[in-house]
């Protein structure tokens, strides 16, 4: 049952240390990472980075996702450290999340066995990075760290080790590079927005291609994809892989918000045409139909469905603002995609005081599915957000 199909059928440290898709169900520590069922209940967390009164928290929320695609929250909190934007990343299993925290450190907690309680394992783990983005390895062995920051302070791509309960343990700087942010892992390869990367990647080239089969990762090719002072937001890979799409969401540019398609042909990159304007493309998904994008534009209050026709010179052509079911979106933030099972496809986009269900649905479309609200006042706006695979 499609993804549309199944829905309409239901409405400071705490002290502890620490082909493309294919992964080993082993990590480097001897524990199993096998992939819980595709088609089961999944836990969906969220940050909420404000208190009632406006100050600042380190709240998070856990709600519930049925096998039918329906969104419950429940009353579950637990504390690690404050996080306004960004998403949580998963071992393949579901049980260790990770977060990058706002201030650069990460936050990691775990489901324990009956998979609804929660143990912190580090409220502040400070590594030698400052934490701006975290992606898991597909075996769930090991998570990169993305630090944003010029090379001179300490920008590049970190890694972690990930112990059988969750415990980190700093592996440090994996490659250098200056002022790096979206990146999109392919198996052993891996798309990068960054002013450069590694020790030879050619002069205004902000895009690159990585082989992350060797130690340090090798960068294959690269291309100029911006040409301006731009500051990278969203970042996906269409499923068939033949190109990347990045956002940009520069304040400060003299030229309009967009977002850039890159062509992807073996280990070659090439400039494949700009989308513009496209306002604070904070977030992008790409459908595994291969038939459609989404964009969550932050200040556009909106999301934003991008046409993709593989075949054509310019693939993408933007469709515009999706039919809301309800009032349109407020400050949408980060989107996670489920990308296997009945519900593959299903988007889940955090928003102001909620999360918004979006779902891909092949021919092309992409329909909003409603809000489900986390409540009112300040202490329910949502920041970061995170799907157990």
């Amino acid at each position: 049952m499609g993804v549309l199909a199944a829905l309409a059928a239901c409405g400071g440290d705490d002290g502890m240390s620490g082909d493309p898709d294919a992964a080993s169900d082993i990590d480097a520590t001897g524990c199993d990472r096998t992939p819980a069922a595709a088609d089961r209940p999944r836990n969906v967390v969220v940050s909420l980075p404000y208190t009632d009164a406006g100050a600042q928290a380190s709240r998070y929320r856990v709600a519930t996702l049925d096998a039918s695609g329906a969104l419950a929250f429940t009353s579950t909190t637990f504390d690690l450290g404050r996080s306004l934007i960004g998403t949580i990343t998963f071992t393949p299993d579901g049980e260790v999340g990770i977060v990058a925290q706002d201030d650069g450190s990460l936050g990691v907690f775990r489901f324990e066995a009956d998979g609804a309680t929660v143990a912190v394992v580090h409220a502040r783990f400070d590594g030698s990075f400052y934490a701006d983005r975290v992606f898991m390895d597909p075996a769930g062995q090991v998570a990169y760290v993305i630090d944003p920051n010029t090379r001179n302070n300490g920008g590049g791509i970190y890694r972690v080790d990930i112990g059988c309960d969750g415990t980190l343990t700093d592996r440090g700087l994996w490659i250098a590079a200056r002022s790096p942010g979206g990146l999109v892992l392919r198996g052993n390869r891996a798309l990068l927005a960054a002013k450069d990367v590694g020790a030879s990647s050619p002069a205004g080239h902000d895009v690159h291609w990585l082989d992350l089969s060797v130690d340090p990762p090798v960068r294959l090719g690269s291309a100029d994809i911006f040409g301006d002072d731009a500051i990278f937001g969203g970042a996906a890979v269409t499923d068939d892989g033949q190109f990347g799409l990045i956002g940009d969401v520069s304040g400060f540019s003299s030229e309009a918000n967009s977002v850039a398609v890159v062509r992807i042909v073996g280990d070659v990159l090439t400039s494949a045409q700009r989308l513009t304007p496209v306002e604070d493309p904070l977030s992008i998904v790409a459908s595994p139909s291969n038939d459609a994008a989404m964009v969550a534009s932050g200040f556009g209050d909106a999301l934003i469905a991008l046409d993709y026709a593989p075949p054509a010179a310019t693939p993408f052509s933007v469709r515009g603002p999706l039919t809301y079911a309800g009032a349109r979106p407020e400050l949408p933030g980060d989107a996670v995609m489920i990308d296997r099972g009945g519900l593959r496809g299903l988007v889940l986009v955090a928003e102001n005081l909620g999360v918004r269900r979006v779902g891909f649905a092949g021919s092309g479309a992409v329909t909003d599915l409603g809000k489900t609200p986390t409540g009112t006042g300040t202490g329910n706006i949502v920041g970061t957000i995170g799907v157990q695979p």
